[in-house]
Parts: C-alpha cells; structure tokens; sequence
C-alpha cells in the first residue's frame, strides 16, 4: 500500500514536470484602462513556455502556446518575433482583425440572359 502511494505521487510530479506550462503573459493595456472603442482583434501580446531538453514536449508545449494565443485572439493572429531566455520561449504577438464575409447582392451579379440566336 505504501508504495502505490509512493508511486502515485512520483507518477504525478513526473506528469507535472514534464506537461510545462504557457500562458499569456503580457496582453497589451490591462482591461479597466482600455477605451470604449477598443477592438481586442487588434490586441498584441507575449506568451511564453517552459523549454525542455525533449524535442516532442517542446512542440507540444509550443502546440498549446499556440492554441492559447488562438483563443486569446478568438481567432488568427501573427508571430512578431521570439526570443528564448534558457528557461522560457517568449513569442510576441499580435490579435488580426476577423474577416469580413461579404455577400453580393442579386442586383450586383449580371444575368446572362439565354440567347436565342
């Protein structure tokens, strides 16, 4: 019994150390301070993440660094540069303003009309 504790608790430091952490570190302008017509599309940002000697915790601590910027930005945005200090990858970035889905209107489209000839 004594050691599946032991086990149990080695098996959850070794999960702790290993999965790392990312976060966004630095959203431009704290959310009280930000004027009415602010547009968080435009936001810029750091987010960091603990580097590791294995290359596949690397990528996936990369992978979900990525994921949270996504969410952040509810949606696209682009790298602005990075910058490694020993312990963390920081990756600066900026929100990109969404897309705008633009329709035509029937009255826009010309009508080819059925020749007869």
């Amino acid at each position: 019994m004594k050691n599946i504790k032991i086990m149990m608790m080695a098996a959850v430091a070794a999960t702790s150390v290993l999965t790392g952490c990312s976060s966004i570190d630095k959203p431009v302008g704290a959310e009280t301070y930000r004027p009415a017509n602010y547009d968080a599309s435009f936001a810029q940002g750091e987010a960091s993440y603990t580097t590791s000697v294995f290359s596949i915790l690397e990528r996936q601590r990369r992978a979900d660094t990525y994921k949270k910027i996504f969410e952040f930005c509810n949606g696209k945005f682009q790298t602005l540069g990075e910058s490694d200090d020993g312990e963390k990858m920081h990756i600066r970035f900026a929100c990109l303003p969404k897309q705008t889905v633009q329709t035509q209107s029937s009255y826009s489209v010309q009508q080819k009309s059925p020749s007869l000839y």
